[in-house]
């Protein structure tokens, strides 16, 4: 049977009348009644019995309909899928981040996007920006979002928002004035340095070139929130990002910004030559949001 005999019988069985059928399709009486006979002619046995105005299912039309309401179910489904990826309410969304921004801000915004569209899934990585390039370059996730990453031939860009550096340190262990820490007043201190991890190590250390502040390394790590930990046990102080230095609620820990400020960009990547499905673009609006709303100190 072919898909248009199949809703044709569905409808008549249901309905149990050719004229209610041809309602409910918003169809001709006629051409309900030619394709049903097409679909018997086909079959080599009648569907239903015509008594008295009524359309009664013969035995082998009992039979049938069990397969046939699985298949129409399975036609409804699909048409709700084709109608859902149209409105951007369902697909699957690859995404790799910066590991700062999987400490708090893409869970919020991955767990709020979901309880307004639960047929949504998700697959997040977090590595650090030359591996993101690559992800995005092999067509290992749709979405990466990084921090102040440079123009690149073939990466689309799409602006979230904007953040800057802040010195986390332990209470009294370093000269604030006016809700700010100078950078001059850092010189020489002991740190928790990040090894070059891309575009943002490399910001911070051309602003310590230029205000001529040299600082003492006496751990090295990969993470900003490694450092941040470390600062917390009393590894002297460290320079991260404003995400790292939100997340968590060390208490012995205070975030203060720097003076002058070193801001910075956060922007989400894709491929140039592969738009983004509807669900990805809801997604980063939505991720914008929440960025907006708990991105920033």
């Amino acid at each position: 049977m072919r898909l248009r005999q199949i809703e044709i019988f569905h409808a008549v069985y249901s309905c149990g009348s050719v004229t209610m059928a041809a309602e409910y399709l918003n169809v001709s009486q006629p051409s309900v009644s030619k394709v049903l006979r097409n679909a018997e002619d086909t079959l080599g046995y009648k569907l239903f019995d015509r008594i008295k105005g009524k359309m009664v299912p013969t035995a082998e039309a009992h039979a049938l309909f069990e397969d046939v309401k699985g298949i129409y179910d399975q036609l409804g489904a699909l048409q709700n899928r084709a109608n859902n990826l149209k409105l951007g309410r369902s697909g699957h969304v690859r995404i790799a981040v910066m590991p700062a921004l999987g400490l708090d801000v893409l869970p919020r915004a991955i767990a709020g996007f979901r309880q307004k569209h639960p047929d949504v899934t998700f697959d997040v990585s977090t590595a650090h920006f030359s591996e993101i390039l690559s992800s995005i370059r092999e067509q290992n996730c749709d979405i990466a979002i990084a921090f102040n990453p440079p123009a690149l031939a073939g990466i689309a860009r799409h602006p979230v928002g904007r953040g800057e550096f802040v010195c986390v340190h332990q209470a009294g262990d370093v000269p604030i004035r006016e809700g700010r820490v100078s950078l001059a007043a850092l010189n020489e201190r002991e740190v928790v340095g990040i090894r070059s991890s891309g575009p943002l190590s490399q910001l911070l250390a051309a602003h310590l070139q230029n205000s001529q502040v040299q600082l003492q390394s006496v751990v090295s790590v990969q993470t900003y929130y490694i450092a941040k930990n470390l600062v917390g046990f009393g590894c002297g102080i460290a320079l991260v990002d404003h995400l790292t230095a939100l997340a968590g609620s060390e208490p012995a820990l205070e975030r203060t910004p720097l003076e002058p400020a070193i801001p910075y960009e956060v922007v989400a990547l894709s491929d140039e030559s592969r738009p983004l499905s509807r669900v990805c673009a809801n997604f980063l609006r939505h991720f914008r949001e929440v960025y907006a709303e708990v991105g920033t100190l």
